[in-house]
């Protein structure tokens, strides 16, 4: 008896530690939606124009962000690489701070790109 409740245990504990947060993501996403969509439709009830949630981002500035982000975590990942064998540093130290520096660095470009552009567009 003893046996079979350690593996029900067990088996309990792998499906709530697998199951539990893939299940909360999906309700999370589900009930979001839902509300946006009541959102929408008490909108277009009041005859109110519901073009606010219309995105205007192009997929360009989506592929330049994370072109940027991944350009750079890839540079920092170099520049960790050459560091770590020219100097005394710790390759696995020096190499994810070396990512999320240049990662990071990656964004700032891309925001100053983009109220560059928008700066531009106003104008």
């Amino acid at each position: 008896m003893e046996d079979v409740l350690g593996i029900l245990t067990g088996m309990l504990a792998i499906i709530l530690i697998f199951g539990a947060p893939p299940g909360l993501i999906i309700l999370i996403y589900y009930f979001s939606r839902k509300a946006k969509h009541k959102e929408r439709m008490a909108l277009i009830e009041k005859g109110i124009d519901a073009s606010i949630f219309i995105k205007e981002e192009t997929t360009f500035h989506k592929v330049l962000m994370w072109g940027m982000l991944i350009g750079g975590i890839g540079f920092g990942l170099l520049l960790g690489y050459i560091l770590s064998v020219y100097t005394q540093m710790e390759q696995g130290i020096i190499m994810p701070i070396m990512a999320l520096l240049f990662g990071g660095l990656g964004l700032i470009g891309y925001y100053v790109y983009r109220k560059k552009t928008e700066t531009k567009s106003v104008e």
